[in-house]
């Protein structure tokens, strides 16, 4: 996905009351597998890529 589409993922998540989180870190290892997660906002509970291990495409099919 480019970044226009993610930009639009994010908004399309926030409006639902998640946040997607990029994992920001530089080595790839057994709990954070550099790709995604989402995160309900108000309780702070990941509901998807619990180790980064969520792509866009999997946000978007979960949010819809």
């Amino acid at each position: 996905m480019g970044s226009v589409k993610e930009k639009a993922l994010r908004a399309r998540a926030r409006k639902l009351g998640y946040a997607i989180h990029k994992s920001r870190s530089r080595s790839i290892h057994e709990d954070n597998l550099g790709r995604y997660a989402l995160v309900k906002e108000d309780s702070n509970l990941v509901v998807l890529g619990e180790r980064f291990d969520a792509s866009l495409e999997e946000i978007a099919e979960y949010l819809d």
